[in-house]
């Protein structure tokens, strides 16, 4: 039984680990997002594209990057308001 309450703070703890992954974002002057965009292509090689419109919000692109076919999406999502989890308290006595 220990092992099992052991175990599932351990799930509890790595689960959370990647939603609050640190990140610094960098100003991208106005009418240079265009730029940045086709710059970030250049950078990872991804030449010959097919397109397809999935949705208003979302374009498909299939590629090439080093002679293989490579799936690229450019998705438009609005900013949410980020949730704050809680989590109970949990303690273990061995």
């Amino acid at each position: 039984m220990k092992f099992i309450i052991l175990l599932f703070s351990i799930l509890c703890i790595v689960s959370g680990y990647s939603t609050n992954k640190p990140r610094v974002w960098e100003r991208i002057p106005q009418y240079f997002v265009s730029n940045r965009v086709v710059g970030f292509l250049n950078e990872n090689r991804i030449t010959n594209c097919f397109e397809y419109v999935e949705t208003e919000t979302n374009l498909l692109l299939k590629c090439w990057r080093d002679n293989k076919l490579t799936d690229v999406s450019i998705e438009i999502n609005p900013s949410k308001k980020e949730q704050q989890l809680t989590f109970m308290g949990l303690s273990v006595s061995i």
